[in-house]
């Protein structure tokens, strides 16, 4: 395994985990305080996952560097592979950053806008980082 690949599957799940955990957080306050979703106070957890997720992914990304720190890090497959995952993440957070524009524009409730943006940078983030695994297991596409 490379060291590309230990870390963008140690992303992936780092940000599962955080994704998850910031979405049972706020059902479980909904839930409990009876209140619909947009009176939920999110903030707060999304914020905590947005920097306890970077936080983990950071050390992890250091301690993988850590390990191979006086070796070649990429090499050529890697970089087609990153340049290949990238375009294909970059469409969905695209699309999530026009639909929160808009949302915005139309005066929509912060809740749902923030929360288009937090899912939509996570679908493209997990999209990237599944084609990435893919491509290391499987090969890149012909």
């Amino acid at each position: 395994m490379t060291f590309t690949e230990r870390y963008t599957a140690a992303g992936t799940a780092i940000g599962v985990i955080t994704f998850i955990a910031y979405w049972a957080v706020v059902i479980f306050r909904a839930v409990t305080d009876d209140l619909p979703l947009v009176d939920v106070a999110w903030q707060g957890p999304m914020l905590w996952s947005l920097i306890i997720g970077g936080g983990l992914y950071a050390l992890v990304f250091f301690a993988l560097w850590l390990r191979v720190r006086r070796e070649a890090h990429t090499d050529m497959r890697d970089q087609e592979i990153e340049r290949y995952a990238q375009t294909a993440g970059a469409g969905i957070t695209g699309l999530a950053v026009l639909a929160t524009l808009i949302m915005l524009a139309l005066d929509a409730p912060t809740f749902w806008a923030a929360n288009v943006l937090f899912v939509g940078s996570f679908l493209g983030s997990l999209a990237s980082g599944g084609v990435t695994l893919a491509a290391y297991r499987e090969g890149m596409p012909a």
